[in-house]
């Protein structure tokens, strides 16, 4: 089955081509992909930045959303229709196992069974929520914590949103972008969240300093992990969500004598990572977290390549991005 499918080509190069999908086995399910997110991590690689991992030419893709075209004859929890969020497939580049294309190819047991409602693809972005999912859980909020939360992005943004709804008695949301400060604004009528903009150099004082019981350090840049290392009280938690790709030097005297937590909240730490998925269906379902807002360039595959030149560069408002397929 020939399929058209968006591959990285090179340094900030996108390219379309067409492949052949595989036979799907007894227990495999064809997926007609409806959309798929562009994640941080896919425009890290379309700077070139994953070259040493992975060489181009290559397609990759791991936050599909779709409907199952056909299943194979072991198949029993799902059939044609369906709609489903795809997992992230361990052989990046392996055909069929691509999200950015028109089809793709996985087990029944990892595909996420989402309601088969009129809601845009585009807004059951699963993945994103479940990885933020994962980090709620690792830190075991407590009833009363002060949490501070540096870097509102995408992720950091809907971190946010669950913060909000949790039993915290403050969330202090730090950031520089515009768009993401005037995200944060407006979630102060959902929970106690007090937003602090960083291009004021006043904006945190020394009196903050050592204050927060949990801090999140989601902007993936020095400053804001030293940032965030600041705010941290003595004996509380630094909760590492982003993924940094440079080698970064701290006093760990510092965090010893302190009795600083340090964790890492990456799914590779949860090994129930899946349960994360399950979790955030309900979330969307209920509309008690809403992505909408936050996705702010949708494009076709054909428009792929200033989509993501705005992703890297982040202009024009950009947030987060999507590329639609059906």
């Amino acid at each position: 089955m020939k399929v058209r499918s968006l591959w990285y080509a090179g340094v900030r190069k996108t390219e379309i081509r067409e492949i052949e999908l595989p036979a799907p086995g007894p227990r495999d399910v064809l997926v007609r992909i409806e959309a798929c997110g562009v994640c941080t991590w896919d425009l890290f690689i379309f700077s070139g930045g994953f070259q040493g991992q992975k060489k181009f030419p290559f397609y990759f893709g791991h936050e599909g959303i779709g409907r199952v075209e056909s299943v194979g004859s072991g198949v029993t929890r799902l059939r044609s229709g369906d709609r489903v969020a795809l997992r992230e497939t361990p052989d990046i580049g392996s055909v069929g196992g691509g999200h950015m294309a028109e089809y793709a190819i996985q087990d029944e047991s990892v595909l996420v069974p989402l309601p088969n409602d009129d809601v845009p693809a585009e807004q059951w972005m699963i993945e994103p929520l479940a990885c933020c999912v994962n980090a709620v859980n690792l830190v075991r909020i407590q009833p009363g914590m002060r949490v501070a939360l540096v870097g509102s992005g995408f992720m950091g943004s809907i971190l946010l949103q669950l913060l909000a709804l949790s039993p915290v008695a403050e969330v202090a949301a730090f950031d520089m972008r515009k768009e993401s400060l005037e995200y944060a604004r407006s979630l102060k009528s959902r929970g106690p969240v007090t937003v602090f903009d960083l291009n004021d150099k006043s904006a945190v004082s020394a009196s903050m300093d050592g204050t927060f019981d949990l801090v999140f350090e989601a902007a993936a840049v020095e400053p804001a992990l030293r940032l965030a290392n600041r705010l941290v009280r003595k004996g509380g938690t630094l909760a590492i969500f982003s993924w940094h790709h440079h080698d970064i030097l701290f006093d760990f005297g510092d965090w010893h004598s302190r009795g600083i937590t340090v964790l890492n909240t990456s799914p590779a730490a949860n090994p129930h990572f899946a349960d994360c998925f399950s979790q955030s269906v309900p979330l969307i379902s209920t509309g008690r977290i809403d992505l909408a807002p936050l996705i702010t360039h949708v494009a076709p595959p054909e428009e792929a390549q200033p989509l993501y030149e705005k992703g890297l560069a982040k202009t024009d408002g950009y947030i987060k991005g999507v590329i639609r397929w059906k």
